[in-house]
């Protein structure tokens, strides 16, 4: 399998008043084609500002030490300007949350066409041609007419089918996924699942799905990377991790998932 994406000792530092800060500590993974490698660890563990360091998406103020390679290129250290052209045609995202993610003026068309025609030089019928195609992929019943909705008059699990189409419609070989199916129920998050997982036979796509739910993990990952207060604490095969797990922090995580046949104390 190639090597899609290197990330080595890769380290995040925040301005403090208190001086700087590393919320991510000297972290290293690679993704290869058509590959699905799973971030996991609690709130605040970095596993989210380790994604956004990958596109280029970090606050301002916030330096970065280490490299990140996609496809043999560098990106730490490129102008914004070079990373926005990475930004949807290489690498793309999507977010936890469609809602605030996507613009509530515009109707999802109009924004999945306006990201396609960034990248790509086409005639605005093109682009809504690959629009419909786009939203047909992704399970959207009645694509030409849903076009025109607005974020607000989708479902949450249709909005992040929305997200989804957005974020493949220039074929990036590289998909970030930051906990897309936190917020919804378990039924549409085994939807989303299989949708994300269907999709990436079809296109090879390498993924990162970073979440904190070892479950989701366990269904999706070939291997798996297990972060804590911002440091690499365990990264394997994700069968390997599950089965037999190296750090007390990764079986403490293990232990902590409800067992249908754990004992209930009343």
């Amino acid at each position: 399998m190639s090597e899609l994406l290197v990330v080595e000792d890769l380290t995040v530092t925040f301005p403090t008043t208190r001086g700087p800060v590393d919320v991510v500590k000297d972290v290293s993974f690679t993704v290869g084609r058509n590959e699905t490698v799973g971030i996991v660890g609690e709130s605040g563990s970095g596993k989210s500002m380790t994604s956004l360091a990958v596109m280029g998406l970090l606050p301002p103020g916030a330096t970065t030490r280490g490299s990140i390679r996609l496809d043999g290129v560098e990106l730490l250290g490129r102008p914004d300007r070079e990373m926005r052209r990475v930004r949807g045609e290489q690498a793309s995202m999507i977010f936890q949350d469609p809602l605030s993610s996507l613009n509530p003026y515009y109707t999802v068309g109009l924004q999945i066409e306006e990201m396609y025609r960034a990248h790509r030089r086409c005639s605005r019928k093109e682009a809504r041609r690959v629009v419909v195609e786009a939203l047909t992929q992704v399970g959207i019943p009645e694509p030409e007419r849903r076009a025109g909705y607005y974020p607000h008059q989708f479902s949450g699990g249709q909005r992040q089918r929305v997200m989804i189409a957005m974020a493949l419609v220039c074929s990036p070989a590289l998909l970030i996924a930051d906990e897309p199916t936190t917020a919804l129920d378990v039924t549409v998050q085994a939807q989303i699942l299989g949708l994300l997982a269907g999709l990436q036979r079809e296109t090879g796509t390498g993924m990162v799905f970073v979440t904190h739910d070892l479950a989701v993990i366990s269904s999706i990952a070939t291997r798996v990377l297990v972060m804590c207060r911002g440091e690499q604490v365990e990264y394997g095969d994700a069968e390997q991790v599950f089965a037999a797990p190296r750090h007390d922090y990764t079986r403490m995580l293990l232990e902590s998932i409800p067992r249908i046949d754990d004992e209930v104390v009343l």
